[in-house]
């Protein structure tokens, strides 16, 4: 009886000590962030705050239109935190969202509906992945002297689609 007691106490020590998922998960809650580039330190930033505009690439300044407000969805089966998120600009508007351009070489853009994003965390930051686009990811699209595009395209492994979550204060 004593060993069954010892053995539950040490289970119990052992469990109690170990982190919880809250603070392992390396996923972004729900929130206001800025979203920049692990390549270029750019953030994402829409050329205007209305709907059909292309979003692009520009200096990380912690402007108001570089502010986005990420929802975390849940899983359905499970109740917890997914890995799928909504994407859409920070402000009075709640329908400026973040979408895929209905043409795949496109510039990403401001739209009125409400996209699905997978996000993974990684060493190098995270993929986000579009659900609408059968998991292409967000990559930044380079075309001096012009301003960096944000686009979808099949991830590659590099640095262009890496990408940090900065919570806004």
């Amino acid at each position: 009886m004593k060993n069954i007691a010892l053995a539950t106490a040490l289970a119990f020590t052992v469990l109690s000590s170990l982190p919880s998922q809250a603070q392992t998960d390396p996923l972004p809650d729900s929130g206001t962030y800025f979203i920049t580039s692990m390549k270029s330190d750019e953030a994402l930033q829409p050329a205007g705050n209305t709907v059909g505009q292309n979003v692009l690439l520009h200096d990380y300044d912690r402007g108001g239109l570089q502010k986005w407000v990420i929802n975390r969805k849940l899983d359905p089966k499970t109740n917890k935190p997914s890995n799928r998120y909504t994407i859409r600009l920070a402000g009075e508007s709640d329908d400026l969202h973040f979408q895929p351009h209905p043409v795949a070489d496109c510039p990403a853009m401001i739209g009125s509906d409400k996209s699905v994003f997978v996000l993974e965390s990684g060493e190098s930051g995270m993929l986000i992945k579009s659900a609408a686009r059968n998991g292409d990811a967000l990559f930044v699209f380079t075309q001096p002297p012009l301003a960096s595009e944000a686009k979808f395209g099949p991830n590659d492994g590099s640095p262009k689609f890496r990408w940090k979550f900065t919570r806004a204060e």
